[in-house]
């Protein structure tokens, strides 16, 4: 019984650390489709300022 609950716990922890670095790749992924977007936005701008003038 006790064996078991080891086992549970070491899974639990596997699928914790798993689920969490997924999260993080996630975040780090979505920190960089908002730093292209805010880039393209302002390459933009640029060009139209340039049009523009």
């Amino acid at each position: 019984m006790r064996l078991l609950a080891v086992i549970l716990i070491i899974a639990g922890l596997i699928f914790g650390i798993s689920g969490l670095f997924d999260f993080v790749v996630n975040s780090v992924k979505f920190v960089f489709y908002i730093l292209a977007i805010l880039l393209l936005i302002g390459g933009i701008g640029m060009m139209f300022r340039r049009i523009k003038s």
